[in-house]
């Protein structure tokens, strides 16, 4: 399940994003267990996008609340989630939490890489929350267990806005760092310098700013270019707002009323896209193909999404 909806992500990211890339500050090693620590700006819509743009599978950390009904557990556990509980879901879950480090323990040995959120709470904004002491135990944990290669990777997601789309993202895999192999011997003076370190090496590459105003993350095309790009796309755009307007803003509009006033616009909004948009195309091409025939079901199951991302294309400029 994991690998499929990887796949799916990777294919639709293209069309919800103006442009999205990873920046990679130090060489890819394979195979070596590692924790990437992540900002939390963006709610699961964050973990969709590391995942698309790291090159190995990723186990990641979520919220314990969600895993409460057992099938919706079976199947987060098939995406890689594993829970983690905090003290405002119930001080009788937090004793879960051992089988929960354990687990990535487990992972980790088998040369895994773990996401873990490490401010522990999201929230759309341009600023880095104080940091949460689970990413520094969990590596605490690991060294304690053994492990003397497991790297802890600062990662830095930056997005150009968190309600318009096409939006730009960027994402920063950091220079990783390791920890000392003995056992400290306070462990309260461990967990700050972890994350004074750790924060460090987040902010590093992280847009911080006081305002909600949207921002460009990337330079724009010259003004010629970007006029010629447009003419050239200009009608299959047309063509692409006019296919999938009903589509899109029925979409939409459900997504801004089942999150008002949350954080999950933004990654309700490309999940349901992601599940329901090839559905409802290939029901649509079907009963093209029924009432009239099929080479015109065929055009509207390829035209639909390309002139999709042609007019994803033109907004961007």
């Amino acid at each position: 399940m994991y690998y499929f909806l990887k796949l799916a992500a990777s294919v639709a990211l293209p069309l919800y994003t103006k442009k999205a890339i990873a920046r990679f500050h130090e060489p890819f090693v394979a195979n070596q267990p590692t924790i990437l620590a992540s900002n939390h700006p963006n709610s699961f819509f964050d973990a969709i996008v590391i995942a698309v743009h790291y090159p190995q599978t990723i186990y990641f950390l979520a919220r314990g609340d969600a895993f409460k009904k057992p099938l919706v557990a079976q199947f987060l556990k098939a995406l890689h989630l594993i829970p983690i509980y905090r003290l405002s879901e119930g001080k009788d879950n937090l004793s879960k939490n051992d089988d929960t480090f354990q687990t990535c323990i487990n992972l980790l040995q088998q040369n895994q890489t773990i996401l873990i959120f490490s401010e522990g709470i999201c929230k759309n904004e341009w600023q880095l929350r104080p940091l949460k002491k689970g990413t520094a135990r969990l590596a605490l944990m690991a060294a304690e267990a053994g492990l003397t290669n497991v790297r802890i990777q600062p990662t830095a997601i930056n997005y150009s806005s968190f309600s318009k789309n096409p939006k730009e993202v960027e994402i920063h895999f950091n220079r990783s760092f390791s920890i000392d192999k003995k056992t400290p011997e306070n462990e309260a003076v461990f967990f700050n310098a972890f994350n004074q370190q750790l924060k460090t090496g987040m902010t590093s590459n992280l847009l911080v700013k006081n305002d909600t105003k949207d921002v460009a993350l990337f330079p724009k095309r010259a003004i010629l270019q970007t006029k010629f790009i447009k003419y050239i796309v200009a009608i299959p755009a047309f063509i692409g707002f006019l296919s999938n307007y009903g589509i899109y803003f029925t979409v939409k509009k459900i997504a801004l009323q089942k999150t008002k006033n949350t954080v999950f616009y933004d990654s309700v909004l490309f999940g349901m896209l992601l599940l329901f948009y090839p559905v409802l195309v290939s029901i649509l091409a079907i009963a093209t193909g029924i009432i009239f025939n099929w080479s015109a079901a065929l055009i509207l199951l390829i035209g639909m999404p390309l002139s999709a991302w042609f007019y994803k294309t033109y907004k961007s400029l």
